[in-house]
C-alpha cells in the first residue's frame, strides 16, 4: 500500500500528467448518470423542444416552438442539441452531451489559460481543481443550457489572443473572431464579450510587437479588424436571413423583447442603487468553499497591477478586464441570472490558484496537495457513479410522469387544457415530454368544464380537480386518467350525469 501510494504522488507530481487526469476525471464527473433523470421545465425543456422540432420538422433554419417560428433565440447550440438528437435519439442525455462535452472541454482549457498566463504547474493545476470543484459550473454543465458552451467558446478566444501575444500568428485572431461569432449565433451580444476583453485588454497594455502603442494605436493591429470581420462574416448571415423573411417578428422578439425589455424593461421597480451589485452579491452566496481564494487572489492580482508596467501587470489586468467585461455588463440589466455570468467563473478559478500558490509554496506541500486533490476528485467520481448519490435532483418528476401518460392517451394534436397553472412554468416541460400542448390558463372552472365536455383533457393540480368537478353537475363527467403526485390527467366524458 505503501509503494502504491508513494508511485500515486510520484505520477501525479508530473505536470504532464495533470492534463490527462483531469481530462478523464471530468468526464467521469460531469458525465456520472447523466440524463437518468428529466429535463428542467425552462429553460432546459425550452431549448430541448426547439431542437426536437428541428429534428421532427425538418426547418432548422428557423427555431420553431410549437410549430411557431420564434426568433428570441439564436440557433447554434439548438442545431448542436438537434445534431445530438439526430445521431442519439431524442434523450435527455442527448439534449445535455453538447454542455456536458463544453463542462469538460472548460476544464482543460482553464489549466491550458493559466499556463499561457505565466502559471507554474500546481497554480495551473490549482486553477483546473477549483473550476472542476465549482459546483455552480458543474451544476450547468449537466443541464440543456447554453451557458457552459458559451464559457468554453469565451475560454478558446482567451487562448489564442494570449497565444498571439506570446508570438502567435494573425490567424489566432481569425480564431477570437470565429469563436465569437460562433457565441454571438448562441446567446447574441453575450458572444462579443470574449472580443470586447482581448480589445480592450490590448488597448490597455498595447501590442507585444509595437512598445507605446497603448490606447488608440493599438488598433494599428490588423488583428482585432480581422477578428471583427471573421466574428460579422460568422453571425450575420443567419441574422440577415431571418431578419428578411420575417422583419417585424425578428426584430419584436429578438432586438425589442430579448436584448432591451428583458435587460431594462421588466421589473423596473426592481432597479436600485443596491441592485447594481446583485451579481456580486450572489457569488458571495454561492462561490463556496473557493471565495475567500478569490477575493485573495484578486487582491494579488491587484498588487501586481500597481507595481507597474510588465508582464505579471499585463497578465492580471487581463483577469480584472474579464472580470469587468462579463459581470460589470451584466449588472447593468434589470433581469439578473447568476448563469448569465457563467463565463466568469473561470476567471475566479484563476484568481482563486494565484491565492492557493502563495499559501502552498513549498514542492513537498504542493505534492500533497496535487495528490490529495486527484485521490479526492477519484472518490467523487466513483460516488456519482456507483453509489445512490446523484448530481442533480429530478424537479417536479410529477409532471413528467403525467406528460408521458398524455403522449399515450391523449390523440395527437390535441390541446390539454389548462385551469390556472402559470403556463410557462409547466407548459414545457408537459410539452417536451408529452408532445401535447398545454392551453394558456382558462381561469374558470365553468369555462373548462364545457371545454372537457366533448371528451377533452386537462391537466390539474388536485385542488384544481376538485373546483373542476364540484360544479360539474349537468356539465358531463370528469374521469381521472392518471395521477401522480399533485397532479391529475383527466378527461371529460359527454355523457350528463352528475360526477360522484
Amino acid at each position: 500500500m505503501r509503494r502504491a501510494t508513494e508511485a500515486f504522488r510520484a505520477l501525479a507530481a508530473r505536470p504532464a500528467f495533470h492534463g490527462a487526469a483531469f481530462l478523464v476525471l471530468a468526464v467521469a464527473i460531469v458525465f456520472a448518470h447523466m440524463g437518468e433523470s428529466h429535463l428542467a421545465n425552462f429553460d432546459d425543456c425550452y431549448y430541448a423542444q426547439k431542437a426536437k422540432e428541428m429534428v421532427q420538422g425538418g426547418q432548422w433554419l428557423t427555431p420553431h416552438f410549437q410549430g411557431v417560428p420564434r426568433f428570441d433565440n439564436a440557433p447554434l447550440f439548438l442545431w448542436l442539441m438537434a445534431l445530438s438528437f439526430s445521431v442519439f435519439g431524442l434523450t435527455d442525455w442527448a439534449a445535455i452531451l453538447f454542455s456536458a462535452l463544453s463542462g469538460v472541454a472548460g476544464v482543460w482549457l482553464v489549466r491550458r489559460v493559466a499556463l499561457r498566463l505565466g502559471a507554474d504547474a500546481f497554480t495551473a493545476w490549482a486553477a483546473t481543481f477549483i473550476l472542476l470543484t465549482t459546483q455552480y459550473f458543474l451544476k450547468y454543465a449537466r443541464h440543456a443550457m447554453f451557458d457552459v458552451f458559451l464559457t468554453m467558446l469565451f475560454l478558446v478566444a482567451i487562448d489564442r489572443y494570449l497565444a498571439w501575444r506570446a508570438g502567435g500568428r494573425l490567424r489566432d485572431w481569425a480564431w477570437i473572431g470565429f469563436v465569437a461569432g460562433c457565441g454571438v449565433l448562441t446567446k447574441s451580444v453575450l458572444g462579443l464579450f470574449p472580443l470586447a476583453t482581448v480589445v480592450l485588454h490590448l488597448l490597455l497594455t498595447g501590442s507585444p510587437r509595437a512598445p507605446r502603442s497603448r490606447g488608440p494605436r493599438a488598433l494599428r493591429e490588423p488583428g482585432p479588424w480581422l477578428a471583427l470581420a471573421v466574428c460579422g462574416l460568422t453571425f450575420l448571415p443567419w441574422y440577415v436571413t431571418q431578419a428578411i423573411a420575417a422583419p417585424d417578428r425578428f426584430f419584436a422578439e429578438h432586438v425589442r423583447w430579448l436584448l432591451w425589455e428583458r435587460a431594462f424593461v421588466l421589473a423596473p421597480e426592481a432597479k436600485t442603487a443596491a441592485s447594481y451589485f446583485g451579481y456580486v452579491v450572489e457569488l458571495a452566496r454561492t462561490y463556496w468553499p473557493w471565495l475567500p481564494f478569490a477575493l485573495v487572489g484578486a487582491w494579488l492580482s491587484a498588487r501586481d497591477v500597481q507595481r507597474g508596467p510588465g508582464a505579471d501587470r499585463d497578465r492580471a489586468l487581463l483577469l480584472f478586464v474579464w472580470f469587468a467585461v462579463v459581470v460589470g455588463t451584466m449588472s447593468l440589466a434589470t433581469e439578473k441570472k447568476l448563469w448569465y455570468v457563467m463565463s466568469a467563473f473561470p476567471c475566479l478559478a484563476l484568481f482563486a490558484a494565484r491565492a492557493a500558490a502563495g499559501w502552498i509554496r513549498t514542492d513537498a506541500g504542493r505534492g500533497r496537495a496535487i495528490a490529495g486533490g486527484f485521490a479526492f476528485l477519484a472518490v467523487l467520481a466513483a460516488v456519482l457513479n456507483w453509489s445512490p448519490l446523484r448530481a442533480g435532483l429530478s424537479r417536479r418528476p410529477e409532471l413528467t410522469a403525467m406528460a408521458r401518460v398524455a403522449r399515450t392517451a391523449v390523440p395527437a394534436g390535441t390541446t390539454v387544457w389548462n385551469l390556472d397553472q402559470d403556463y410557462w412554468g409547466t407548459n414545457n416541460q408537459f410539452l417536451y415530454y408529452s408532445d401535447r400542448s398545454l392551453s394558456e390558463p382558462l381561469g374558470d372552472p365553468a369555462r373548462l368544464r364545457a371545454e372537457l365536455a366533448g371528451g377533452g383533457f386537462a391537466l390539474l393540480t388536485t385542488g384544481d380537480y376538485a373546483r373542476v368537478t364540484a360544479g360539474a353537475a349537468g356539465d358531463g363527467r370528469v374521469s381521472i386518467v392518471a395521477r401522480s403526485g399533485p397532479w391529475v390527467l383527466v378527461r371529460g366524458d359527454s355523457v350528463v350525469a352528475t360526477p360522484r
